[in-house]
């Protein structure tokens, strides 16, 4: 009778979860129409909202608040399986925590946990906010997971976890949803953003994938890297209008070598099933192998890949946004990798035929190819989990028995609070890190107790080799167009972490025999102050943090002077601020650094440091991902700034109100208003821009910002905005590598050395030689005027071939050719810093030349006696 009634409660409780599961609003019903209908975009709070609906709702998904957006939007992860699975989901991430790691387990452990596991796809929709047809498939792909009833359904359940994360920027997905509607009906519907999508990076955001700069980033990679480990993760994104209709795996060459070949496998697999399941619901235009390589890094879809996780990318052909395309026939085109014509060929057999175009289209293939990775999950569980495992394997094999074998990080660096920040971003990528207990050996080198140890014995062997070797980008058939010219990597050519954040990393060719212990956290220097200050206190500026330093003193009433010259050990550029201890000690202690009594009698000359007044010159036309990047940079070491913009720079007066003004890399077109399409392409392609959001600076502004330095102004100008003052200053600079051929002179983001006259103020605390990264940017050279002395080199290329990293064809076009000039006008000054020191804020190792131009700006000439 027990038995009966115990029964008999279960399956009411079952039918009452059925019923529940049955009455959860559809996405049509809750959003008053179907995703992806024309001219119809749901808002991240509507789905936000209606994610947390299916989570009270269906006991198939569980939602969860990761935390807050750039700008405090909530940032959702959707968890989806069975009610079974969900409940013991703890230990199904265990089991992928040990198959990504299976050091010190059995080969009968390793079994078990094939046997027991459950295959786990992560997914990211929209992240680039403009291609909206990811976010606005996810909650119809949720929607029907919680509460479907078919085999299929019950089998996805039964066998994976999907981690889906509804919108990876969730701030430009309300962008780009309330642009599109208030212009919808107008000459202006489905016009690009005149500004960036995401506060401070734009599309760039897809370039954080390692540096992990932004608050987006570590949600999602804490999510992949420290709690899950899933087997796949595919990343949706769209692409161009006018060629192929819908991306899929797998990537085209050239492919990186140092993945694991099992990685290039899985994306055959992956593509092959979902090739397969478009065809067979009539989706023509599908093009597999073509145009994205397997050789970037930065990207969230690629570098998953270096974590033994197959990380895929899809491209959607864009609609107007919502609105449908019409496109006609003879305006599909080829002429890209792997699809030098459209027409049929293997890897793009069935071409679309042109017509309208729609998100609906988008959505729906969305939908396909995301349900065929989870049936490769399903119905392959236990390969799937197998492969993960002999990938993680394979890398721990081959850290232990060939070289390299391990990176040793020492913290006598030129700048080791940054050294420390790289260590940060490895660990919390999941990068297995060591601290020595005592001094050690490897052959002649001595390193110190506190030096790092980074041993490639671990499962992302892979990871830390690719981001920490020198490397050069291929010379071959697959980076070469017809007629023998470079053709362009997908990105930059080299994307080495240490050599852009200017850290030494030295390579071991022999195993690491050191008492070493596993690093928990990281042993950041207490900082603090040494001596009484009765002098005033000195502070190195080799620590790009010394800037922070110097301005929180600054905002604290404290005097502040650069040494000019060096004065027995103390070297030039070294700061000497007064305050009290009761200013400093907090500073100190907060940053890590070391503020040294001053010695009596110092006499020198120096430059009294003023807080700067710092104005960011922000223009429409899509934005300017330099300028978010670099806004950020100043925030991040807590640079004041004011945004200034066409208008205000035409009105004039500049100078009484600004000490400095930054020009971010740019192309002279952008700045001008000239259809010439640039040095970097530039043109305004979208011509339908509303008035408000159109303008340039012209020759309006341009003498504006002239006479800005002239009244005694610094107009700080980086890479390829040194084209607006040599060409509309007449300054006696020019460009070497103008008109150069790509097949005599060839540098598509490189790491190069470059030689700096550390006693200028610019390069304060930088090392004398340093690597910057080189991306198409200018080599620059002064003509010989009677006032040369005026235009002070502060950084050039040497002498010889400066390639660390990357790709550099013709090296000699380089040779002794000046990288930062520091121009006499007026009473003021341009300082062209023709490469990108900044970039990404990746760029550790060169930031400081910014720093320094700004509060050089800002500075006078003393003695101090």
């Amino acid at each position: 009778m027990r038995r009966r009634v115990l029964v008999t409660a279960l399956l009411c409780v079952a039918l009452a979860a059925a019923a529940a599961q049955a009455q959860v609003q559809s996405p049509e019903e809750f959003f008053g129409f179907k995703p992806g209908a024309d001219y119809k975009l749901a808002r991240w709070d509507k789905i936000v909202e209606y994610f947390w609906l299916l989570d009270k709702a269906s006991d198939r998904i569980e939602v969860f608040e990761l935390g807050k957006s750039t700008e405090g939007h909530p940032f959702l992860l959707a968890i989806i399986s069975s009610p079974e699975n969900l409940a013991a989901k703890d230990e199904y991430r265990e089991i992928n925590r040990k198959l990504a790691d299976p050091r010190g387990l059995s080969e009968a452990e390793i079994k078990g946990l094939l046997a027991k596991g459950k295959y786990t796809l992560a997914v990211t929709n929209s992240l680039h906010a403009t291609e909206v047809g990811g976010t606005q498939m996810a909650p119809q792909l949720a929607w029907e997971l919680a509460t479907g009833e078919d085999e299929q359904t019950k089998l996805i359940l039964d066998n994976c976890f999907l981690l889906l994360f509804p919108c990876f920027n969730p701030d430009g997905q309300l962008m780009v949803v309330d642009w599109y509607n208030r212009w919808l009906g107008t000459e202006y519907e489905g016009s690009r953003l005149p500004y960036l999508y995401h506060k401070y990076t734009g599309h760039d955001n897809n370039r954080d994938g390692y540096a992990l700069t932004q608050v987006e980033a570590r949600m999602m990679s804490k999510v992949l890297y420290q709690e899950w480990w899933p087997q796949a993760y595919i990343d949706h994104h769209h692409m161009g209008s006018y060629g192929a209709r819908f991306y899929i795996p797998p990537y085209f060459d050239p492919v990186h070598p140092g993945v694991d070949p099992l990685v290039w496998r899985e994306h055959l697999l992956y593509g092959a099933q979902m090739a397969m399941r478009l065809e067979e619901s009539d989706k023509s235009g599908i093009e597999t192998g073509a145009p994205f390589t397997a050789w970037w890094m930065p990207s969230f879809h690629m570098i998953t890949n270096y974590h033994n996780i197959a990380g895929m990318l899809t491209e959607s052909a864009n609609a107007g946004v919502a609105s449908p395309l019409y496109i006609h026939p003879h305006q599909l085109r080829g002429g890209q990798r792997g699809r030098p014509g459209y027409e049929a060929q293997v890897n793009f057999p069935n071409p679309w035929p042109g017509g309208w175009w729609r998100l609906s289209d988008v959505v729906e293939q969305i939908m396909i190819s995301t349900y065929a990775a989870l049936e490769v999950g399903a119905r392959n569980r236990e390969m799937m989990l197998h492969t993960a495992y002999l990938k993680a394997k394979r890398n721990i094999e081959k850290g232990s028995s060939e070289a390299p074998y391990a990176y040793v990080v020492p913290m006598d660096q030129h700048d080791p609070l940054t050294a420390l920040k790289m260590l940060d971003k490895l660990m919390f990528a999941g990068v297995e890190v060591h601290r020595a207990q005592a001094d050690f050996w490897i052959g002649n080198e001595h390193y110190a107790a506190g030096s790092y140890v980074i041993e490639l014995a671990q499962p992302l062997r892979t990871y830390v080799k690719s981001l920490l070797e020198r490397v050069f980008y291929p010379e071959n058939e697959w980076t070469s167009n017809r007629d023998g010219s470079p053709l362009r990597p997908y990105d930059m050519s080299a994307f080495t972490m240490a050599e852009h954040m200017g850290v030494t990393a030295i390579e071991s060719a022999v195993p690491v025999e050191a008492d070493l212990e596993v690093v928990g956290e990281l042993a950041w220097p207490e900082g603090g102050l040494v001596g009484d200050g009765a002098n005033g206190w000195l502070l190195c500026h080799r620590p790009n943090d010394s800037i922070t330093a110097l301005d929180r003193a600054l905002e604290a009433g404290a005097e502040a002077y650069w040494l000019a010259q060096a004065v027995g050990e103390i070297p030039a550029g070294t700061m000497l601020i007064k305050a009290g201890k009761d200013v400093l000690e907090p500073i100190a202690r907060d940053l890590h650094l070391t503020f040294q009594s001053a010695p009596d009698g110092l006499s020198v000359k120096a430059l009294k440091i003023n807080k700067p007044r710092v104005a960011m010159f922000q223009r429409y036309y899509g934005g300017n991902m330099d300028e978010g990047w670099t806004r950020f940079v100043l925030e991040q070491f807590e640079i004041d700034y004011t945004t200034i913009m066409c208008e205000e720079i035409k009105q004039g007066g500049l100078s009484g109100k600004y000490d400095v003004i930054v020009l971010p890399s740019d192309d002279l077109s952008a700045y001008t208003g000239e259809q010439t399409g640039g040095r970097y392409g530039y043109y305004p392609r979208d011509n339908r821009v509303p008035p408000e959001y159109q303008g340039y600076l012209g020759e309006e502004g341009i003498s504006e910002l002239k006479k800005f330095a002239e009244e005694g102004g610094t107009l700080i100008t980086l890479d390829a905005s040194a084209d607006l003052p040599i060409a509309k200053f007449g300054l006696p600079v020019s460009n070497a590598l103008e008109n150069v051929p790509s097949t005599e002179y060839y540098c598509p983001g490189s790491t190069l050395w470059m030689e700096f006259d550390t006693e200028h103020p610019v390069a304060f605390g930088m090392p004398r030689y340093a690597l910057g990264i080189n991306w198409f940017s200018p080599a620059l050279v002064v003509h010989p005027v009677y006032n040369a002395e005026t235009y002070q080199v502060v950084a050039r290329y040497p002498d010889f071939d400066p390639l660390q990293s990357g790709w550099l064809i013709g090296p000699q076009y380089l040779h002794g050719r000046a990288s930062v000039i520091d121009a006499k006008l007026g009473e003021g000054r341009v300082i062209l810093i023709a490469f990108r020191a900044q970039l990404r804020a990746q760029a550790h190792g060169t930031f400081k030349l910014l720093f320094n131009a700004i509060y050089y700006g800002a500075s006078e000439p003393v003695e101090l006696k």
